[in-house]
């Protein structure tokens, strides 16, 4: 009798099995189909799903995409995936693996905009720096282990995007709006006509400080922020070079009185690429200034964080005896990471130097610092009207100026 009850209960755990897996495999084919509309057969993640692997692999992708609970799980089977039994793959290989994962996720918050902008979405050499920063440049080849590595400890969030399609499509066949795309719905795209575009967003979303992305309330995802970043609902244009003009004189008035976190990007004419993240309003000081979530990247050739932390940033343009005229990114004076001279065009870095060929300054405190900056440049024009009409001494005019929280170089020799 015992004997019966252990044959049927083998039975039916036999059933249960074979019923998951026929489940499994319908979901399979189903995420199959769909990734079809969004990739082409040689394309990330097609590709790996279209390889000869086996059903044990299908099972534990639906496994892992089904389990509320995520972990490093998924990421180590997409790279085994990936793999494919190799020992190493090429570099270029692992390029145009992040030239799909960007393009992945993309096409989830772009949509529409993805087809008609598509040579205009894709920089290159984002995804060059990224391979660069996986080890030695000297070997052609890298392993799994080490990719594994770099993506645990330098970007976790790398497969983000078709984990949450996946997840999606593995509970439900519809294909519903995404958030994303009902953000985006009756927006145009942000104007990104200096150095900023769709792969630097696409990049820095995934590894900046969630400081610098929180000013759209209705974000929920990392894919939400993309998509609001992009539809221009999350970052404030502050300053152009190329149209504003490059100097000193012309960043200084642009981003001054922006009483919130900036993004800065500094584009070297030896083809250095680098992101200044300042959680503090922009200023000339005495002092080095920066909060926690300060920080620098290196965004070109190699794709790395330089430096992060309190008091890295100093600027002064005006104060004699405390350094040279300039900006200065770094712990002190002593130890430099990057360098802009006073006239803002010749640049140092660790790695060599050059001229400034451009920058572009984001705004991320959301609409109200923009008005609040606004409305103190319109304070400071009737000001500079009044003075035209009445006549007053330069001390009353260092007190106004003062009063309404512009320092003067009186004031700044007072700190």
């Amino acid at each position: 009798m015992g004997g019966n009850t252990s044959q049927s209960g083998t039975t039916s755990h036999s059933k249960k099995t074979e019923n998951n897996s026929k489940q499994n495999i319908q979901i399979y084919e189903e995420v199959l189909r769909q990734l079809s509309h969004l990739c082409t057969d040689d394309q990330y993640p097609l590709c790996i799903f279209r390889q000869g692997t086996d059903a044990s692999s299908h099972d534990r992708i639906i496994e892992a995409i089904s389990s509320p609970i995520k972990s490093e799980e998924f990421s180590n089977l997409l790279i085994k995936l990936i793999w494919n039994n190799r020992t190493s793959i090429s570099r270029h290989e692992i390029t145009k693996l992040f030239h799909d994962c960007c393009m992945f996720d993309l096409k989830q918050v772009l949509t529409e905009d993805m087809k008609t902008s598509q040579t205009n979405m894709l920089d290159n050499q984002c995804f060059s720096a990224l391979t660069n920063s996986i080890g030695p440049n000297t070997t052609s080849e890298i392993e799994q282990e080490q990719f594994y590595q770099w993506v645990r400890t330098q970007f976790p969030t790398l497969f983000y995007g078709i984990e949450m399609w996946l997840r999606n499509r593995s509970t439900s066949s519809k294909s519903n709006k995404t958030s994303q795309e009902a953000s985006a719905s009756n927006r145009s795209l942000m104007k990104m006509n200096n150095i900023l575009n769709p792969t630097l967003v696409w990049l820095l979303t995934h590894n900046i400080p969630i400081l610098y992305l929180s000013a759209d309330n209705s974000c929920t995802t990392l894919l939400d922020r993309m998509s609001s970043v992009l539809y221009d609902r999350m970052w404030d244009h502050l300053y152009d070079s190329h149209q504003d003009g490059s100097s000193l004189n012309r960043f200084q008035h642009h981003i001054f009185g922006y009483k919130a976190p900036i993004i800065i990007l500094f584009e070297i004419s030896d083809g250095y690429l680098f992101c200044l993240c300042c959680d503090e309003e922009f200023k000339e000081s005495p002092k080095h200034f920066g909060g926690i979530q300060a920080c620098l990247f290196q965004l070109k050739p190699i794709f790395k964080l330089v430096i992060e932390g309190p008091s890295i940033i100093f600027m002064n343009t005006k104060l004699r005896g405390l350094s040279a005229p300039g900006l200065f990114i770094g712990r002190d004076l002593a130890h430099i990471f990057l360098n802009i001279d006073g006239d803002f065009f010749n640049v140092k870095h660790l790695n060599g130097e050059g001229r400034l060929a451009a920058i572009d300054v984001w705004g991320v405190g959301g609409r109200k610092s923009a008005e609040e900056q606004n409305s103190l440049r319109q304070w400071e024009n009737r000001q500079v009207e009044k003075s035209s009409k009445v006549k007053r001494s330069y001390e009353e005019e260092e007190a106004i100026l003062n009063m309404a929280g512009i320092e003067t170089r009186h004031a700044q020799e007072q700190l």
